[in-house]
């Protein structure tokens, strides 16, 4: 209506220069613009009111619907015709620009969806990225549902959600199918859970969960993007699946051998602290009144040193009975290299502080993807393992470089150092060398145990020469994963 006045008063202008006929093309302008900006109902009606309008102002006897001249009768009738089929044809093109630009859209979540699931290592990540895509869409929740061999459920998403008896029930009939179920669909359709099976090669890998934000149900344009989404995510999934079995297969059979090698060795490998320490306290329990204070007080240090000792000997234990343990499941997350540093020789405060420790860590540092405690650990092992083989007043250097897919820690000490020959055997269990120890014996556990840690995350550890061509450095080489978008999923 609004444009057709528009129209109706624009012709009323410029009826002063224009012939009759070509003020019929002010209201064809109008149809148009109706069309483009709406729909076909819309357009038709401002066709027919600026017909009337047409009629009623400008064809001769005006302020009638009286029509004189037999001309003016055919110059409505081709007006009319030709606005209705300009309005026909703007609404067609309007729909036709609409599903272009929703193709657009679909396209491109579905690339940008690709290229974030390409980069997840494992099916947690798979699933936190394609929660995180979906929900982008608005005025929807996801979850990507997977079980366990104990046909158990585990919901991956933002929080568990809270499922009726009805959602329940239409995820069962889902996974057991094969077809999607809930919300929208032929079976169990009055639940607010929309089901869609994932599966690859044949093997149903999991669900995709869909509800809609309040009461609503999901239009049919977004149903259609949830279901092409779902294609790339279940192959993700698949790919992910079998990397985690794989590596847990890896992990499974590296971890064994040394998870029973500790078991053979614990009685023998106590047994050394616990002595010396009974010892120490015997002599002070029976002979601590004859001795001066220095004597005991040496007595009390050498006590200290072994349970430390003993300390550190189990919490290897530990960490290697969890690494060992049935199948191993690393607890992955983002940390910074230079917080590992620092945790390391936190905890090595006692043990370093005779020697002068150099840290090297460039300002700018790729983000690790890795199981914190255990790269630590692996860190203070090596760490351990040079001071140990350093003179006091030594020098031991920490770097930390960066490379193309690569992130190393380099230990660095200006001990003895290591002949080649025994450069493989010292990740052998048990093998422990005295050259230049000045810390006592060891367990010749450390460096076995560090390259079991490194080598469940897919890197490796490795040996060469110390600080200028002396001692010995030893290297932890880790992957780097594609870096997390931080900003972007602030923002």
């Amino acid at each position: 209506m609004l444009a057709t006045l528009v129209a109706t008063g624009a012709a009323l202008v410029l009826s002063r220069y224009l012939a009759l006929p070509n003020i019929s093309l002010v209201f064809l302008a109008a149809v148009l613009v109706v069309a483009v900006r709406s729909s076909l109902g819309p357009a038709l009606a401002c066709a027919g009111l600026s017909f009337l309008f047409y009629d009623f102002l400008f064809i001769p006897p005006t302020f009638t619907f009286i029509v004189a001249r037999q001309e003016d009768v055919l110059t409505l009738l081709f007006f009319l015709l030709m606005a209705v089929l300009a309005g026909n044809l703007a609404s067609r093109q309007r729909r036709q620009l609409q599903v272009l630009r929703q193709t657009q859209a679909e396209t491109t979540a579905l690339l940008d969806l690709s290229r974030r699931l390409s980069a997840a290592t494992d099916v947690q990540a798979v699933c936190a990225v394609a929660v995180h895509q979906l929900q982008l869409l608005s005025d929807l929740e996801a979850v990507v549902a997977t079980r366990t061999r104990q046909a158990e459920w585990t919901f991956r998403g933002d929080a568990p959600p809270a499922l009726d008896d009805q959602a329940q029930a239409a995820a069962e009939w889902a996974w057991k199918h094969g077809q999607a179920a809930g919300q929208g669909t032929d079976t169990l359709p009055g639940g607010q859970w929309w089901w869609l099976p994932l599966s690859g090669d044949g093997q149903s890998l999991g669900l995709l969960g869909i509800r809609p934000v309040g009461a609503g149900q999901l239009a049919p344009q977004k149903r259609r993007l949830i279901a092409a989404l779902a294609q790339p995510l279940a192959q993700a999934l698949g790919r992910a699946t079998l990397a985690d079995e794989l590596e847990a297969a890896r992990l499974h059979g590296q971890t064994e051998e040394l998870r029973s090698a500790l078991l053979a060795s614990v009685s023998h490998d106590l047994r050394t602290p616990l002595t010396a320490m009974r010892g120490s306290i015997d002599s002070l329990a029976s002979l601590g009144h004859r001795m001066s204070e220095a004597d005991r007080q040496e007595l009390l240090e050498a006590t200290r040193d072994e349970a430390e000792r003993l300390d550190r000997y189990i919490q290897n234990l530990l960490d290697m009975t969890r690494l060992g343990h049935g199948g191993l499941k690393l607890i992955r997350d983002w940390v910074a290299p230079a917080d590992i540093v620092a945790g390391a020789l936190q905890r090595l405060q006692r043990v370093l502080a005779e020697l002068r420790v150099e840290v090297i860590l460039p300002d700018v540092l790729p983000l690790l993807y890795v199981h914190p405690a255990l790269i630590e650990q692996a860190l203070v092992n090596v760490l351990e393992n040079a001071a140990r083989f350093s003179a006091p007043g030594g020098a031991l250097q920490v770097a930390v470089t960066a490379a193309p897919g690569t992130l190393r820690f380099i230990v660095s000490d200006e001990g003895p150092g290591i002949p080649e020959a025994e450069r493989e055997k010292i990740f052998d269990m048990f093998y422990t060398a005295a050259r230049g120890d000045r810390g006592g014996p060891g367990t010749g556990l450390g460096l076995a145990i560090c390259q079991g840690m490194i080598g469940a995350h897919g890197g490796r550890v490795s040996v060469g020469e110390g600080l200028g061509g002396r001692g010995a450095s030893v290297t932890l080489e880790l992957p780097l994963q594609p870096q997390p978008e931080m900003e972007k999923d602030l923002s």
